[in-house]
């Protein structure tokens, strides 16, 4: 990746040390420590396609995934996202308390402020903040459609946003869910799909899609919880958030 050698700030980029989970070969991956886009404007590029944290193992060609603390920075975005490894299974009240007992260090202005718990999430944030869209909206899409998959046998791990499509016309998508507030589902059919890639436990990828009305109706909940603005402090919107928020729904 030519794009690393191109950091103004090249405290930014060290290297590490992985050991490959197929034939145990230790190698060592390049190691970004902060994506900020002011200074390296290439970085949003090189974290969409994702290559560095899914190093190859010279011997056996293996992907390894990376995780290791690290930071996001996109003002011209609006986002900045810390990655804390393994947050999704940890008691995160007292960590988002000294975080944001710190905001004066770690915050910038006019920003949302995001804990993710891998580099995948990480680069959702980008490409959420890239179409300019809510992330809190773009986690509640998920249960709609690993819920699907989960009917039908499949083992899900996650999912994460890849980008929006324009359809041509109003044909049903393949793989596709669809929400509509009227009878004709032609409409629902030629609104924009929201893209996904469905990771599932042995690794295989499933891509889904979900059409706008159901972007709406998730934005129509946050508001109606009171949620749809940001509050900036640091917070985890993800899946298990996304889950709990549906729940809680049902519950009432």
């Amino acid at each position: 990746m030519n794009q690393l050698h191109m950091m103004k700030n090249p405290e930014a980029l060290t290297y590490t040390n992985v050991q490959c989970r197929h034939c145990n070969n230790v190698f060592t991956a390049q190691r970004i420590n902060c994506f900020d886009t002011l200074l390296w404007p290439e970085g949003r590029q090189v974290l969409d396609q994702g290559e560095f944290f899914r190093p190859v193992c010279p011997r056996c060609k293996a992907e390894a995934d990376l995780g290791y603390p690290s930071r996001y920075l996109d003002k011209e975005l609006g986002i900045a996202a810390v990655l804390v490894p393994g947050i999704e299974n940890q008691d995160t009240g007292e960590l988002f308390s000294c975080m944001n007992r710190y905001m004066d260090r770690l915050a910038l202005e006019q920003m949302e402020h995001r804990a993710v718990g891998s580099f995948y999430a990480m680069a959702e944030q980008m490409r959420i903040h890239r179409y300019s869209l809510n992330d809190k909206a773009i986690q509640l899409l998920k249960p709609f459609m690993i819920g699907g998959l989960q009917s039908q046998g499949y083992e899900v791990w996650n999912g994460f946003f890849t980008g929006i499509m324009h359809p041509e016309g109003s044909e049903q998508q393949e793989n596709t869910v669809y929400f509509s507030t009227q009878d004709d589902m032609a409409s629902a059919y030629a609104e924009d799909i929201y893209q996904f890639d469905i990771y599932l436990t042995n690794g295989d990828i499933i891509p889904q899609g979900i059409n706008d009305t159901a972007y709406g109706i998730c934005l129509n909940l946050l508001e109606n919880q009171g949620l749809a603005e940001d509050d900036g402090l640091f917070h985890l919107y993800d899946l298990s958030w996304a889950i709990d928020f549906h729940n809680s729904l049902n519950e009432n």
